[in-house]
């Protein structure tokens, strides 16, 4: 096979695209991995149940969820269950606000649910009043001592009876019932139980991994920021990949126009020429996707770890081995390979034979109408996706940002020649005067070698382009949130949780102000994030469902913001939810367990802490693929434009030129195109960052400033400067030392 003898001929041309390839299906492999086994799990809690029987499902926005049974059925039906036969235990599980710690963990249960997991009571014994609570090991109390315990009511002092191995708070069932009386699940422990004829209450009987569906809403919140930033390196490790291998065989194509030509002329059709460029790629990208999912065996585990420490997965994942994300990963590496070396096989395929050989040594035309449509087209889709960035939903921007890097990037590239000779002109003018050959000839190399140079500069195109871009919208973004609530909470003073999830009801009744209670319901089959207010509601009357199952004719307003789907009056919602919390207070100055207050300027930084921290978790995880795949791509570029050039190189050493003069002259021209790449990268950047600024000063209400972050910029280009010339002068000195042992 012709394809398979050139490959094995040019390994060294090749190096770049396998190693590109490498990473992209390594990188693909690994977050495949981590996806499949980022899917929702048992709670351990709740891991001995064989059978859990749980309320129906309701459809919401954004997830499904448990809808619960009041008291009365439940107890009704955990009864029923306990005399069915095979069934050794039966009871409900409750789970409410419990703390006993600041910043402790915030879960409480009923005691008896304690026998649906694996743990146990380590010392002490059970709680038998309302008076007696049994704490995890990890708060390091011993049975006997009182310790204040925190509700959504208030806080309670309370006795340790035991301690258990597992997490949260344990207090008798009965209390449990009162802090908690709606039920979204019953959990049995069963030998052969047949429940198919059991009146379940429209509940659902769940065995195995059904019983995921109990994973705690944090849990599932937790897995889709995981899922988000897989998908983002998932997208940019493809994206780049094709890059990569796009340039990288539109150089090699480029510098084998003779052996192109020859072919023709030998009697190979177009096609047999473009069948041989892209047998090249497909067993390159094999070769490559192969390793690179083996590799992904031993990178996962530990990716996993790390997405667990950013906060990104919760605690215990574990990645499981499966076999149809390493064959995907194959599949789209090969796939990758043959589509980036796909425009380059086109050009290379519709040359005549005669115009192949003539072209080898001085450039006709820089661009083709290829390049013209698909750098037009990319330039009008980032254009748009730039406007389009300023009015996303807040968990699209980063998305938006990347989609936006990648059209411009490729608009970039694609019209690189165009711009390429212009700024050569103005940067090498003080050569035309020197009275040395080197920089005139740096000069004319350039401007006769478009193509060349746009091929080189294209990898330092994509870097500074998307490093730029995407820590420039985080900084725009840090400033721009906090600014505007600061402007629009100007001198209100609010009362915000001091390491708890929330604020109890004392404190709310204390401090006065406005606050909104937050629950679940359910109403019209669909189930809704609800708040209750104290402000007067203008909306119909709705059947709605609260958290303890009851269900009640209330006065509602539904509410379109990213918080809240329903208003509902707030006494209503406290009478029906013991366990809720308010999130914050406005206009109060009196905090107490679990609160504080704060001034506008401080509740802005925090409430968008957490936001600005996952945003650059995600920026600079995205910039360092980027960068990483990039530093492949110019060490490549780089070696293989000396490489095309032996011959030149000899020449110019016969002419009397020294190793010295040659590295400098190649260091000279790498530095040229490592800055012409950096300044297309910010240019196409910059526009797009200032139309999202413009965005978020209208939707701010406040002066936004377009921010870049110059330690990236200046830390990118440098590396990129460094990788370029240390790639370039290792090829010329490989040429230039072969050529002095020839001689």
């Amino acid at each position: 096979m012709l394809a398979l003898s050139s490959v094995r001929g040019r390994l060294a041309s090749f190096a770049g695209t396998f190693a590109a390839v490498l990473v992209g299906a390594a990188l693909l492999a690994t977050t495949l991995l981590v996806y499949a086994s980022a899917t929702p799990q048992v709670p351990e809690r709740l891991s001995k149940a064989d059978l859990i029987v749980h309320g129906p499902l309701v459809e919401s926005r954004d997830w499904r969820y448990v809808k619960p049974w009041d008291a009365a059925s439940a107890s009704t039906l955990a009864q029923r269950l306990r005399e069915v036969p095979g069934v050794r235990f039966a009871t409900e599980d409750r789970e409410f606000y419990a703390q006993a710690r600041k910043d402790g963990p915030s879960q409480g249960y009923n005691w008896s649910s304690l026998r649906l997991s694996e743990y146990t009571l380590m010392e002490g014994s059970v709680p038998q009043t309302a008076q007696d609570v049994a704490v995890s090991s990890a708060l390091g109390l011993k049975p006997g001592a009182v310790v204040e315990v925190l509700f959504a009511h208030g806080p309670r002092q309370m006795t340790v009876t035991g301690v258990v191995s597992a997490p949260g708070i344990y207090v008798t069932d009965e209390l449990a019932a009162a802090l908690s009386p709606g039920v979204k699940a019953i959990g049995l422990i069963t030998s052969g139980a047949d429940l198919s004829n059991v009146d379940l209450v429209g509940g659902v009987a769940a065995a195995g991994i059904d019983r995921a569906v109990m994973e705690p809403q944090d849990d599932t919140s937790t897995r889709w920021l995981g899922v988000q930033l897989l998908s983002a390196m998932a997208l940019l490790g493809s994206f780049v990949t094709v890059f990569i291998v796009a340039s990288t065989f539109a150089l090699s194509a480029a510098q084998r126009r003779r052996e192109l030509g020859l072919l023709r002329l030998a009697g190979a059709t177009p096609w047999q020429v473009r069948r041989l460029i892209l047998g090249e790629a497909g067993i390159v990208g094999l070769v490559a996707s192969l390793t690179g999912a083996v590799l992904s065996l031993a990178l996962a585990p530990g990716f996993g770890r790390l997405l667990v420490d950013w906060g990104l997965e919760p605690a215990g994942f574990e990645v499981a081995l499966q076999l149809w994300p390493l064959a995907a990963a194959v599949m789209v590496g090969t796939s990758v390979a043959v589509i980036g070396a796909w425009p380059s096989s086109r050009r290379a395929a519709t040359a005549l034979p005669l115009e192949a050989l003539q072209e080898a040594i001085i450039e006709k035309r820089a661009m083709s109408w290829g390049r013209w449509i698909l750098g037009g087209l990319a330039l009008a889709t980032g254009a748009g996706l730039a406007v389009a960035s300023g009015s996303a939903e807040a968990e699209d921007r980063v998305n938006f940002a990347l989609l936006t890097a990648m059209a411009l990037i490729v608009a970039a590239a694609m019209l690189a020649p165009i711009v390429i000779k212009p700024l050569v002109r103005l940067v090498t003018a003080p050569a035309k005067r020197a009275s040395g050959a080197s920089a005139m000839l740096v000069r004319a190399e350039m401007l006769n070698a478009t193509r060349r140079s746009a091929s080189a500069a294209a990898p330092v195109i994509a870097t500074v382009g998307f490093a730029v871009l995407l820590t420039g919208m985080v900084s725009t973004m840090s400033e721009a949130y906090p600014a505007g609530k600061r402007a629009e909470l100007a001198g209100i003073s609010i009362v915000v949780p001091d390491g708890t999830p929330g604020i109890t009801e004392q404190v709310v009744q204390a401090a006065g102000g406005q606050s909104r209670l937050p629950t679940r319901v359910f109403a019209n089959g669909t189930s809704y994030e609800a708040a209750g207010t104290a402000d007067p509601l203008t909306g119909p009357e709705l059947d709605v469902t609260f958290a303890d199952g009851t269900t009640h004719r209330v006065r509602v307003q539904f509410a379109d913001t990213p918080d809240y789907d329903l208003l509902l009056p707030r006494e209503v919602v406290r009478a029906h939810d013991p366990s809720a919390l308010s999130s914050l207070i406005m206009g109060a100055t009196v905090a107490g367990p679990g609160a504080k207050a704060v001034d506008a300027a401080t509740f802005a930084e925090a409430e968008y802490s957490e936001d600005t921290r996952l945003l650059w978790l995600f920026t600079m995880v995205l910039v360092g693929l980027s960068v990483g795949y990039t530093g492949i791509s110019i060490i490549n570029t780089m070696a293989m434009a000396g490489a095309g050039r032996r011959v030149d190189l000899r020449v110019l050493r016969q002419a009397g030129a020294t190793v010295r003069q040659v590295l400098g002259m190649h260091a000279a021209e790498t530095a040229i195109t490592v800055g012409i790449g950096a300044m297309l990268g910010l240019a196409v950047t910059v526009p797009a960052l200032a139309g999202m600024s413009s965005g978020l000063a209208s939707e701010m209400g406040v002066p936004v400033d377009l921010r870049l972050h110059w330690a990236t910029l200046v830390g990118v280009c440098g590396a990129c400067l460094a990788l370029g010339v240390a790639a370039s002068a290792a090829s010329v000195w490989r040429t230039v030392s072969f050529g002095r042992r020839q001689r």
